[in-house]
């Protein structure tokens, strides 16, 4: 018989690292483009959003997943860390200044 809890915690992981892998490869594509390096594109606030989100999902996934106390901190603390860093970069890209475009 099929699990749906187990199911549900280890597509939360999976669903993060196909975020991840999605936005690093447009990111090389969007490098390779700019002449920029893949460093200066994931820099950007249009990329940190879609990996610090691939992010959050995994480290969800993988604290719903853990089965002792000591492997429960260690992800809740990687998963504050990463809302910390999320509501700064979501702060960020609201307030920076719109370019006109002429």
């Amino acid at each position: 018989m099929i699990n749906w809890y187990e199911l549900a915690i280890s597509s939360l992981w999976i669903l993060g690292l196909t975020e991840l892998l999605a936005t690093l490869s447009i990111a090389h594509w969007f490098a390779s483009l700019t002449s920029a390096s893949l460093v200066q594109v994931l820099s950007g606030a249009s990329f940190r959003i879609p990996t610090i989100l691939g992010v959050s999902l995994f480290t969800a996934g993988m604290l719903l997943s853990a089965s002792t106390w000591w492997e429960r901190a260690g992800w809740a603390a990687v998963l504050i860390l990463t809302m910390i860093e999320g509501r700064s970069t979501w702060k960020d890209w609201h307030t920076r200044p719109m370019k006109d475009s002429e």
